[in-house]
């Protein structure tokens, strides 16, 4: 099948991450309903870390056979995988794909353990915004703003739309700007991440 746009994007994300290396090992990972060529070094030190034993022996007979850490690596190339902690994938049985990541804890192939309707998306204003964030939770200056105890780095500010803009709008700045923000305000209640200097809006999708 050939890659679409989207899909060689992120194989040149994951390829890039492992050409220092040496030659990558080549997998491929059902994303969106597309197949996806993704790449991946064998030898790196963090390999056994982020690939289950449960994992390994499932992709060698499935024609899907990306670990799932790899995935995530596509989906979100920006953060380093201890930053990426807080997030699992959201698997769509119907699909049998990825369709994108959320909060949560994982199972042994990467994917939510709790069945949730949420999708997280890296949104704009995001450095400036995630350190008044980081900021504001190591402050204890903002109620429902907490930083998660993964290690990751995270912090995390839950309400309705109208509330977590309303928080934004009293950090003042970058973060008041950003209040206003579709992405933001979409929904009836919304999970802001700040982690890795960006920020993740993740709300209920269909």
């Amino acid at each position: 099948m050939r890659l679409t746009l989207f899909s060689a994007a992120l194989t040149l994300a994951a390829l890039g991450a492992t050409s220092a290396s040496g030659e990558p090992t080549l997998c491929t990972a059902r994303i969106n309903d597309r197949d996806t060529v993704l790449g991946y070094d064998t030898a790196e030190p963090g390999l056994s870390r982020n690939f289950s034993r449960r994992e390994r022996l499932a992709t060698r007979w499935g024609a899907h056979d990306c670990p799932s850490y790899v995935v995530m690596r596509a989906l979100t190339p920006e953060l380093s995988d201890d930053q990426r902690r807080p997030f699992c994938l959201r698997f769509d049985e119907a699909t049998n794909s990825v369709m994108g990541y959320d909060l949560g804890e994982r199972d042994a192939w990467g994917r939510c353990e709790a069945r949730r309707a949420s999708l997280c998306e890296r949104v704009n204003h995001t450095r400036s915004v995630a350190g008044s964030l980081t900021s504001a939770a190591g402050r204890g200056a903002m109620a429902g703003l907490e930083a998660l105890p993964d290690g990751s780095g995270a912090v995390i500010l839950s309400g309705s739309g109208n509330a977590v803009s309303s928080a934004l709008t009293s950090l003042g700045g970058a973060a008041a700007t950003a209040a206003g923000s579709p992405a933001l305000v979409a929904g009836a209640a919304i999970s802001l991440v700040a982690v890795g200097g960006a920020v993740y809006a993740c709300r209920d999708r269909d």
